[in-house]
């Protein structure tokens, strides 16, 4: 998201640039089969490298050992979902051409602003991101509303069950904004487009029918078609540093498709921007730590959070809720200050399963942070027990909702060993590690631009608007140290 907008807001300014990203293109064909289906085993669908599997950290020398054979042995990929197991959670990412947006559900949701206030420093005025920035991000992501005649059709039964309860709880309910064409939807629903958003087939993969509007379709799109903007796919960044004159230097493995390293490139810059998502405190923190770019600010791994991701469930067994369930959410509910909202996130199950998945975020009770292993590599030290507060929050949502629906029951959960969490912010925070505009701190030219910038939260909604909104503010101040002007 956040190197997206900077290469269009860039090519706008006439400034020539290059977008390195590790992931392979995705686009869209009439053929309606660019993405792999979630879930299954197509090896197009994970990512894996030796920095990036879904086996869990193992503890002792015997078990490190069997999980190092066991990672071997997974075919490389440079699949589309980056599946990154931590000690106590299991952080999902996008790679590819477009990023976290290919595989995220696309939930254009704003924070209340006594929320937001409480968490982003107080230089970032929430009144302006409302009056200027909000809206200019929602019209550049082509947002719109979920429309109401999509749940007269059988796919959204699921969805309309949940409107209707949502509606009925007495809670503050909301029609959900997000970045899809639903007119595509719609020939979906008619036959006229590969059936993907109505068959559940939208997030933690891509959209085949072309409905949803990821930013490779948006603004990287509009900044290729400048001709300033060059996107290099399958180039995976693996060491920044800057030399002898102040220049930076970025050194790059081209890939084939498989993950094989072609060839190394040594890009070299006068300005650089970071936009790396789950990855930037990660690369930023080594470059630190191994003396690459010593002068960064010591906060950098510092404040990483789950965004309060919290996964419910709701049992429906007497009222059957159809299979495949169709997408995208329909309705948000939150509670009375704001500080926790939940939806229902409609799934691809294969056969009825009684079953509502319900996404909720909340404010966590604490963040994590990034450190650097004596073998090089990057850990998160981060734990469940920080995020009971917005669990709470979210139970208590979704309890209520619950009671609003025939014979249907919260599914207790309990504490999760190992969450998941589909919004990784936070690590390189704005206001700390970086100046209100997103400059490093330590190093002209050198910038972060992407949800790393999150004080490891968006204030209990989905980040992306969020991230796009503050980045457009931070890109207004920066865009002069490119031009000169």
């Amino acid at each position: 998201m956040g190197g997206s907008i900077a290469a269009f807001r860039l090519s706008e300014a006439g400034v020539k640039n290059v977008v390195l990203e590790r992931g392979r293109r995705w686009p869209v064909t009439p053929a309606g089969d660019t993405f792999p289906a979630f879930p299954s085993l197509d090896s197009r669908l994970v990512w894996l490298d030796d920095d990036s599997t879904p086996l869990p950290p193992a503890r002792g020398p015997l078990l490190s050992l069997l999980r190092r054979a066991l990672s071997a042995a997974l075919p490389r990929s440079t699949g589309l979902l980056d599946v990154n197991a931590q000690d106590g959670v299991v952080i999902l990412s996008g790679a590819g051409v477009g990023g976290g947006t290919l595989v995220y559900g696309g939930v254009l949701a704003q924070p209340r602003p006594d929320v937001f206030r409480r968490l982003f420093p107080a230089e970032l005025n929430y009144d302006e991101l409302d009056r200027v920035y909000y809206p200019r991000a929602r019209k550049r992501l082509v947002a719109a509303p979920f429309p109401e005649d999509l749940l007269a059709h059988e796919p959204y039964r699921s969805n309309r069950l949940w409107s209707i309860a949502a509606k009925r709880s007495g809670l503050s309910a909301e029609t959900i904004v997000s970045n899809y064409d639903f007119d595509t939807v719609r020939d979906e629903l008619e036959g006229r487009a590969t059936a993907s958003t109505i068959i559940g087939q939208y997030h933690f993969t891509g959209c085949n029918s072309g409905a949803k509007m990821s930013v490779d379709r948006t603004y990287l799109a509009r900044a290729e078609a400048s001709g300033n903007t060059t996107v290099r796919a399958l180039h995976r960044v693996t060491h920044v540093s800057q030399d002898r004159k102040g220049r930076y230097r970025v050194l790059t493995e081209r890939l084939d498709e498989q993950g094989t390293a072609i060839e190394q490139l040594v890009f070299v810059c006068d300005k650089l921007i970071v936009a790396a998502g789950a990855h930037t405190p990660r690369m930023l923190l080594a470059a630190r730590e191994t003396g690459a770019l010593p002068g960064l600010h010591e906060s950098i791994g510092d404040g990483w959070g789950s965004n309060g991701d919290h996964l419910a469930l709701i049992r429906t067994t007497p009222m059957p809720i159809g299979a495949p369930q169709g997408g995208p959410p329909a309705v948000l509910v939150r509670n009375t200050d704001g500080s926790a909202g939940v939806m229902h996130s409609p799934m691809s199950f294969p056969v009825g399963s009684g079953l509502l998945v319900c996404l909720g975020m909340g404010i966590s009770d604490r963040f994590g942070r990034w450190t650097l292993t004596t073998d090089g590599r990057a850990r998160l030290k981060w734990n469940a027990e920080y995020d009971t507060t917005s669990r709470q929050a979210v139970d208590s949502l979704v309890r209520r909702v619950a009671r609003y629906m025939p014979d249907a029951h919260p599914v207790p959960t309990g504490r999760p060993t190992h969450p998941v969490v589909a919004h990784p912010v936070g690590g390189v925070v704005l206001g700390r590690s970086t100046d209100v505009h997103g400059r490093l701190h330590g190093y002209r030219g050198l910038y972060c631009l992407d949800g790393a910038l999150m004080p490891g939260s968006t204030a209990a909604v989905n980040p992306v608007l969020t991230i796009a909104a503050v980045i457009e503010r931070c890109l207004d101040h920066i865009i002069p140290d490119f031009t000169g002007s």
